[in-house]
């Protein structure tokens, strides 16, 4: 009978640790630029993402394994099939599909009604890894989910991408990028990813 309890309340503590896996649910995410004839936006239409949030006290305590992929041919340019051409070139599509970013934790502070979230972890873009900080706000929604919003900025150089151009070089983009994003995450029903 001891060791019976002993078991139980191994099996108890494992899982009030290991949290409650979440999955997108809604999103928009777009990755934006300039260029010397105008500025260009493009849609992220395809993610998938995961983690799992521990809770404590009614209130997101830690963030854990977090996990988000972007196909490159799922970003779309509101300029065209050429623009999307020259993005994905950009961005080494054949070679390296997938954008990705993986975090082990993630630091969370309850302010003022939201979530300030700090998240270290690995950034590959165009099959370049880089160590990084992204900066998110959090937000609780109906039933247990999470909206989670910000913007990060990408120098394409340091991935090793060189900046898009057309027109034989005449018109030619910045080399800094910006994706924005907004991510509503519910409890998991086994499907990490969603299309636009």
């Amino acid at each position: 009978m001891k060791n019976l309890l002993l078991n139980l309340l191994a099996l108890l503590i494992a899982v009030s640790l290991s949290g409650q896996a979440y999955e997108v649910e809604d999103f928009e995410m777009t990755v934006s630029g300039t260029s010397t004839l105008h500025d260009w936006t493009s849609d992220i239409t395809k993610i998938n993402a995961e983690t799992s949030i521990d809770w404590e006290n009614g209130k997101v305590g830690n963030i854990r394994n977090l996990s988000v992929t972007v196909p490159v041919e799922s970003i779309i340019s509101t300029k065209g099939r050429i623009m999307d051409g020259k993005t994905w070139d950009a961005l080494k599509k054949d070679q390296h599909p997938n954008i990705t970013f993986k975090a082990s934790a993630a630091d969370v502070k309850w302010v003022d009604g939201n979530y300030l979230i700090t998240a270290n972890g690995k950034l590959t873009v165009a099959g370049q890894t880089k160590n990084v900080t992204l900066k998110a706000n959090g937000k609780p929604v109906a039933n247990g989910g999470l909206v989670f919003s910000g913007s990060y900025d990408i120098n394409m150089p340091d991935y090793g991408m060189e900046p898009p151009t057309a027109l034989m070089g005449s018109i030619k983009t910045g080399e800094k990028v910006t994706i924005e994003y907004s991510v509503r995450m519910q409890p998991s029903n086994g499907n990490a990813g969603l299309d636009r």
